[in-house]
């Protein structure tokens, strides 16, 4: 059996419970392989299902764009330091969402974003994540002079979360990055002693 460093799961079995094979079908239809994050997740089916229906309710009747989706989730996984995260997202910013390269390697480095309004949203993201929900009135009143709503704020809460729960546990478990967008992974974030 396959697994992380950790001896967390990273395969799929042969008699998987009805609740995660449906997401692993799900995945092999619309990406044509199942996420080593899937995988590690599946040993808990309803954290896995707390994940991915989450995503599947933002990309349904989300009011931001699947772009602006990525950007919130890029940035919280740049900020926690997760290179599966941010591997993934940017290799997804490119091949899914039509994101300028200039945008995804503004957050990949921690830089302002050349779209303003995109990179209000980033900013928004930071001060939101970082002040654990409390911003000041100026930051929120920023956000909305960016074009953005009560809301669509909101909405970068529910991204905020569901990105928490990827980013902790690939770096609980250790998560090995796939071999898609392994090569984004290259260079991200020395975390290595924090394991020791």
């Amino acid at each position: 059996m396959k697994q992380t460093s950790r001896g967390f799961k990273m395969d799929e079995a042969s008699n998987e419970p009805q609740e995660v094979q449906e997401i692993f079908d799900w995945y092999k239809e619309n990406f044509g392989f199942v996420p080593n994050l899937t995988k590690v997740m599946s040993a808990a089916p309803a954290a896995l299902r707390s994940y991915w229906l989450t995503q599947m309710q933002l990309a349904q009747y989300g009011m931001l764009t699947p772009e602006e989706h990525n950007i919130i989730q890029m940035t919280v996984a740049v900020e926690n330091r997760c290179k599966y995260c941010t591997s993934g997202h940017q290799m997804a910013g490119g091949a899914f969402f039509a994101s300028e390269e200039g945008d995804l390697e503004a957050i990949r480095n921690e830089e302002i974003i050349p779209n303003e309004k995109f990179d209000a949203l980033r900013s928004f993201t930071l001060d939101v994540y970082r002040g654990k929900g409390r911003v000041s009135d100026r930051v929120l009143k920023h956000f909305f002079s960016a074009g953005y709503d009560k809301a669509r704020a909101i909405e970068v809460i529910t991204n905020i979360g569901v990105k928490v729960m990827s980013n902790l546990t690939n770096q609980l478990a250790i998560t090995e990055v796939d071999e898609p967008f392994a090569p984004l992974a290259k260079g991200l974030f020395d975390t290595e002693a924090v394991y020791r």
